[in-house]
């Protein structure tokens, strides 16, 4: 019982850390000029996190509905996986391979 409070307590300091990191992260993307390669990669992240979550929330309303079960059930990894491939795409055109402006936006 001790080892398992033990792996508990670790796994919340790790968590509790992780958000403070994020944190870290977020203030100073917003600090970012609007230009910033990776300000603009960052947001384009945190939409698909965002429309991927939204997606697995609509999944328990939409399951008891006979008919629109099986078309969510297609069509919603179907958007997901483009809308993924999309920022992919976008990341590695502009984010990987960092576009330096000449006026040092």
């Amino acid at each position: 019982m001790d080892a398992l409070a033990s792996i508990i307590r670790d796994l919340l300091i790790f968590i509790g850390v992780m958000a403070v990191l994020l944190v870290g992260l977020l203030i100073a993307m917003i600090r970012l000029p609007t230009r910033h390669p990776m300000k603009r990669l960052i947001t384009a992240l945190a939409l698909r996190v965002g429309a991927s979550l939204g997606a697995g929330l609509l999944a328990l309303p939409i399951e008891p509905v006979p008919g629109l079960d099986v078309l969510y059930a297609i069509g919603a990894p179907v958007a997901l996986i483009w809308f993924w491939y999309t920022f992919f795409r976008y990341a590695a055109r502009r984010g990987i391979v960092m576009d330096h402006d000449p006026r040092g936006l």
